[in-house]
């Protein structure tokens, strides 16, 4: 019988990632055996030597045995990811995505595996710094709905920047559309802003949406940048990861990361990887996701996670902000910020329109309300 054996001196560095797999402990042991071939060989192990099998093949580290699940720790040589980010999320979870009761629930890089993510360029302090603003939650809002002329849009944005909001985002919806083309959209939103700020002395900051595919971003980002805008709005899932973080080595501006498409990716990955760790690896200095309480099903614990995920040391990459949003009210900023610190972006869209037709006096509302909290 064939024994396949690897030339290649392997230098011992080895990443980890911790799975919980929802089986009983002897089938559990089953998948994550399974695991370690699947994601590195895919190859009949028997047909391997032991150079391969002790060099190539993942490795089981740690087995804990709860209550209704088990949870895994594989090790993987650095050497399977080579120096592609692509290929990482492949060794993570290419194949086994489509194993059924199987989730990531933590990461633990090596100095080569982090090397090669750019991780966030402001991260929380940075961010903070731009905007000259130290001691409190960061304001935002977003313009919309879908289907607004461009003017329409720039003049809502100046409305809602002459009231003080810090950061002023596109909708995730609004893209290159007949009513509202990217560049006519960029320019004149960010004009109204501008001239909004001349005559408050604020530092209002406009992220027009650039998600697209990698040569479409980073040409509308130089765009972006050239009209004055001041930041981006991504959704990575839609994107991609390796794109978005192409983007993130080629812009200086900080990009907000939306969370459309990445439900899916819930059924392989916990809340605080998703959310968390894996927005920080890519390069996103805003993470925008829905609050509990809003109109999605996040629950509190799942919010806990994914804030921890966000600012929790790791490794060398910067905390960076989170950005609960989804059906939130000025009424609820007190306990939001209760529960993620004076370290959050609070994102108020709808609700600032119901609140009366006078946007600009629902934005010093607003802004009053978050003054007035006992920050930490």
């Amino acid at each position: 019988m064939i024994e396949y054996e690897t030339r290649y001196h392997f230098s011992q560095e080895r990443f980890r990632v911790k799975y919980q797999i929802f089986e009983e402990s002897k089938r559990a042991k089953e998948i994550a055996e399974a695991i370690c071939v699947e994601q590195t060989i895919e190859f009949p192990i028997e047909l391997t030597g032991n150079s391969i099998r002790e060099n190539v093949v993942g490795k089981i580290e740690e087995i804990q045995n709860n209550h209704n699940s088990t949870v895994v720790t594989i090790s993987y040589p650095v050497e399977t990811v080579g120096n592609e980010p692509a290929q990482f999320f492949n060794v993570i979870m290419g194949n086994c995505s489509l194993f059924p009761n199987l989730k990531i629930i933590g990461l633990q890089l090596s100095p080569s595996i982090e090397n090669i993510f750019p991780g966030p360029r402001y991260g929380i302090s940075g961010l903070r710094k731009l905007l000259s603003i130290y001691n409190r939650p960061l304001l935002a809002t977003a313009i919309k709905p879908m289907g607004l002329s461009t003017d329409q849009l720039a003049q809502m944005a100046y409305n809602l920047a002459l009231g003080g909001v810090d950061i002023i985002k596109d909708d995730h919806g609004l893209a290159d559309q007949p009513f509202s083309k990217f560049k006519d959209r960029v320019l004149k939103v960010t004009e109204a802003i501008h001239k909004a700020n001349r005559e408050t002395g604020f530092h209002t900051i406009y992220a027009p949406n650039i998600t697209s595919n990698e040569q479409t971003m980073l040409k509308q980002a130089e765009f972006v940048k050239e009209a004055g805008s001041g930041a981006l709005l991504v959704s990575p899932a839609l994107s991609g990861f390796s794109s978005f973080i192409t983007l993130r080595e080629n812009t200086d501006l900080p990009i907000l990361s939306h969370p459309a498409f990445l439900g899916g990716y819930l059924s392989i990955m916990d809340f605080d990887v998703l959310f968390g760790t894996i927005q920080r690896m890519i390069g996103a200095d805003v993470v925008i996701f829905p609050n509990y309480g809003g109109r999605f099903t996040f629950s509190k614990e799942d919010c806990r996670k994914i804030n921890h995920g966000l600012k929790k040391p790791f490794g060398s990459f910067k905390e960076i902000f989170p950005s609960p949003a989804g059906g939130m009210n000025i009424d609820s900023c007190g306990d939001i910020v209760s529960f993620y610190n004076k370290d959050v972006v609070l994102l108020i869209g709808g609700a600032l329109h119901k609140a009366g037709a006078d946007l600009t006096e629902n934005v010093k509302a607003f802004k009053a309300q978050v003054e007035k909290i006992h920050v930490r």
